[in-house]
C-alpha cells in the first residue's frame, strides 16, 4: 500500500484527496472502509515532527503515522472529484 512519496500537487493532479492522518488499527479500519466504498487508497508515511497537528501521542507510542489519500477507482487522472 505504501508507494514512493509524491508532492501534494502531483497527488491533486492525479485526483487524490487527503482523507486523514492516522495510525495502527484505526489506519487499517480506515483503509478497509474506503476500499469497501469503492475508493483507491494511497498511504504516505509521515514523520510526526513534520506535522502541523498535535502528534505527541504518536511520538510517545513510536507508531508509524500515515497520511491517507483517496480517490474513486473510476476517476481519470487530471479530473477532479466534486466536493
Amino acid at each position: 500500500m505504501t508507494k514512493p512519496v509524491k508532492t501534494r500537487e502531483e497527488m491533486e493532479r492525479e485526483g487524490w484527496k487527503e482523507s486523514s492522518l492516522t495510525v495502527g488499527q484505526h489506519l487499517e479500519r480506515t483503509v478497509e472502509m474506503y476500499e469497501e466504498l469503492g475508493f483507491e487508497v494511497y498511504l504516505e508515511e509521515v514523520d510526526p515532527k513534520d506535522c502541523e497537528e498535535c502528534t505527541a501521542c504518536y511520538q510517545s507510542g513510536k507508531e508509524k503515522l500515515y497520511r491517507v489519500y483517496t480517490k474513486p477507482l473510476n476517476l481519470e487522472p487530471g479530473r477532479k472529484r466534486s466536493a
